[in-house]
C-alpha cells in the first residue's frame, strides 16, 4: 500500500468514513500510521548510514589516500600529529553518533592500532573494550578480542590468564583458527606454560596451512628453551 501525499491519505479516510463508518476508518488509519512510521524509520536509518559512511571516508582520505584502514595498518605508515588529531575527532564522532555501525568499529580498531604503535597500551585497551561492548559481528569481535589479548599481555605477563579467558570464549570458526591459536600460545607463554604454548603454536601452523615464519620462530625459541636431554 502506497500513498503519495498526506492530502491523499486524508481524502481516503474521509471517503471511507462516509461509505463504511468508524471501524473501517480506524483500521485503515492504523495501517497508514504503521506504514508512515516504517517509512520514517527507513529514511532515518539511511541518513544515519550515509552520515557514518561520510565520516569514515573522511578518515580514509585523511590518512590513507583511499586504501582501507586495515591495509594502512599493515603498511605501518607513519601518521602525523595532525592526522592523529583528525583520527581522534572522527572516531569520537562515530562512537557518539553512530556507535552501532561497523564504520565506528573499524575506525576504533584503527585508532587502537595507532595507540599500540605509540605505546599507549591503556588507551588501546579502552578502545578495544569499547568495540567489544557494542556487540559487533563475529569477524570484528574476533579481531578486537585477539588484539585486546595481545595488548593485555604486552601490559603485563600477569595478564596472561585474562588474555587466555578472552580467547577461550571466542567462537570464531576455522577462518580465524590460526590467529586465535597463535594468540593463545602467547598467553600460555606469559603464564609460563611452554608445553601448552607449543601445542597452541602447532595448531596455529596446521590451521594456517602455509609457511608462517613468525610462528616457526616462536616454536624454535621454545625448542631452544627446552631442557637438554642426555
Amino acid at each position: 500500500m502506497s500513498y503519495q501525499s498526506d492530502e491523499e491519505q486524508v481524502q481516503l479516510l474521509k471517503n471511507l468514513w462516509k461509505d463504511y463508518g468508524q471501524p473501517v476508518v480506524l483500521g485503515v488509519a492504523m495501517t497508514l500510521a504503521a506504514v508512515s512510521g516504517y517509512q520514517y524509520w527507513q529514511k532515518t536509518q539511511q541518513q544515519e548510514i550515509a552520515e557514518a559512511s561520510s565520516l569514515y571516508q573522511n578518515l580514509l582520505d585523511t590518512i590513507s589516500n583511499g586504501s582501507s584502514l586495515e591495509q594502512q595498518a599493515q603498511l605501518s605508515a607513519p601518521v602525523t600529529e595532525e592526522q592523529k588529531a583528525t583520527v581522534s575527532h572522527v572516531v569520537s564522532s562515530l562512537q557518539k553518533d553512530h556507535g552501532s555501525s561497523q564504520y565506528a568499529a573499524f575506525a576504533t580498531l584503527f585508532l587502537a592500532q595507532q595507540q599500540v604503535q605509540d605505546n599507549q597500551l591503556s588507551a588501546a585497551r579502552a578502545s578495544l573494550e569499547w568495540v567489544l561492548a557494542q556487540k559487533p559481528s563475529v569477524e570484528i569481535q574476533t579481531m578486537a578480542s585477539v588484539r585486546l589479548a595481545r595488548v593485555l599481555i604486552s601490559e603485563s605477563s600477569g595478564n596472561g590468564q585474562q588474555a587466555l579467558d578472552i580467547l577461550t570464549r571466542l567462537n570464531a570458526g576455522k577462518s580465524y583458527e590460526a590467529t586465535v591459536e597463535s594468540a593463545k600460545g602467547d598467553a600460555y607463554l606469559a603464564l609460563g606454560d611452554r608445553k601448552q604454548a607449543e601445542t597452541a603454536y602447532r595448531k596455529a601452523v596446521d590451521a594456517a596451512g602455509l609457511n608462517r615464519p613468525l610462528l616457526q620462530l616462536k616454536l624454535d625459541d621454545l625448542a631452544a628453551l627446552a631442557p637438554q636431554e642426555g
